[in-house]
């Protein structure tokens, strides 16, 4: 018979066995994997506003039509800005390399130097109009099963309604029951919450970024602030890379000189500091409970595994893994371990007893009498 310490080494050791295998799995079937966890979050999305609608008296069915059709607006508005703006740009590219080309002359001629002939060859052969299709479609391949993510979303929301009568009685401990239900509804109100904010936050950084565009007249302003908004969602390094294509842009483009350049990156750059440090800590980061840390490692370890598209759900793939963590009590010292600080919130709180009852109170209604033994 194994002591108790030896069979905490061991469950922990299983549970990491565990881990290995799940992030192999999640890597071997990527291709499947990735488009049911955007049409989980998508779906949710429209429940979420869906229930918004509800609140101003309007039916469920025309609830739901209003949030799909909103949503469906959104994303074609945005693709038509951005897709607009990129046949532009391509167009633009040789006027741009051509000015690459013409200040790297410049400084060293400045300097007195004579010019590097193997460098200057190789900025003449490079081609950026074909460089930056690559990179355009390397991004929008990202979409191209975008079949089988609405696939998914269909039977997601046909599933969603029954859900939790389903787990009901699935599961015979009422006690587990109840537990289950309050490890769910934590994990879709604090992914909807990071959401919600990061949308917010985002969207506001994007819009003061296209007023100082517009204010220095950058080309394809735009272009550029819809690539804020969306590189954003990248914890970290999302902001600065969204800094980075339009300074370099000011750098080259025709009617900038160098102190213009200096002023419209160091207005970006403080509107990235004022909303990335100041604004969406103060209404997230608390509710979260990561670690830094964690985010940054977070963040390369779902890029090694998904790409792009693991940058972008890295937090809330972590928020829900740290919150399943902290529910199993062999697991508990990882979750410490990947939280910002060292409450997990685990015990009982007004809240949490609040959401209990009204669990309980939804089972009763369904169900009938139900007693819960913690």
């Amino acid at each position: 018979m194994l002591k108790k310490g030896n069979t905490f080494i061991v469950n922990f050791g299983f549970v990491i066995i565990l881990l290995f295998i799940m992030f192999y799995v999640l890597y071997i079937w990527a291709n499947l994997i990735i488009p049911f966890i955007i049409a989980l979050l998508f779906s949710f999305a429209i429940i979420w506003l869906s229930n918004f609608f509800k609140k101003f008296k309007i039916p469920s069915f025309l609830s739901f039509i209003f949030s799909l059709l909103t949503y469906i607006g959104v994303f074609w508005l945005i693709w038509k800005l951005i897709w607009t703006n990129i046949d532009e740009l391509v167009k633009w590219l040789p006027l741009y390399q051509a000015r690459i080309l013409e200040i790297y002359s410049s400084i060293f001629n400045y300097i007195g130097i004579s010019e590097p002939t193997s460098i200057t060859e190789v900025l003449k052969e490079v081609n950026l109009q074909y460089v930056f299709t690559l990179v355009i479609g390397w991004f929008t391949s990202i979409f191209s099963k975008a079949w089988i993510i609405l696939f998914y979303v269909l039977f997601i929301l046909l599933e969603y309604r029954y859900f939790k009568d389903k787990l009901y009685l699935m599961i015979v401990n009422n006690w587990q029951k109840i537990h289950i239900i309050e490890t769910l509804e934590k994990i879709k109100s604090d992914v909807k919450s990071y959401f919600v904010i990061k949308t917010i936050v985002s969207f506001l950084t994007a819009v003061f970024s296209y007023i100082i565009m517009s204010a220095f007249n950058l080309d394809f302003a735009i272009f550029w602030s819809m690539l804020v908004f969306i590189l954003n969602f990248i914890p970290n390094i999302g902001s600065i890379i969204a800094v980075l294509f339009p300074s370099i842009l000011s750098l080259v483009q025709p009617g900038f000189n160098i102190y213009d350049s200096a002023l419209l990156i160091s207005w970006l750059i403080w509107v990235q500091v004022l909303m990335w440090n100041i604004i969406e800590p103060k209404f997230m980061w608390n509710r979260l409970n990561l670690s830094p840390l964690v985010i940054i490692i977070s963040l390369w370890f779902w890029w090694t595994l998904w790409w792009i598209v693991g940058m972008l759900l890295s937090v809330p793939i972590m928020v829900i893994i740290n919150i399943i963590l902290a529910k199993i009590p062999v697991t508990r010292p990882i979750a410490v371990l990947l939280s910002e600080k060292w409450d997990l919130q685990v015990d009982e709180s007004d809240e949490a007893a609040n959401n209990r009852k009204k669990i309980i109170k939804s089972f009763k209604d369904k169900f009938g009498k139900i007693k819960v033994k913690k």
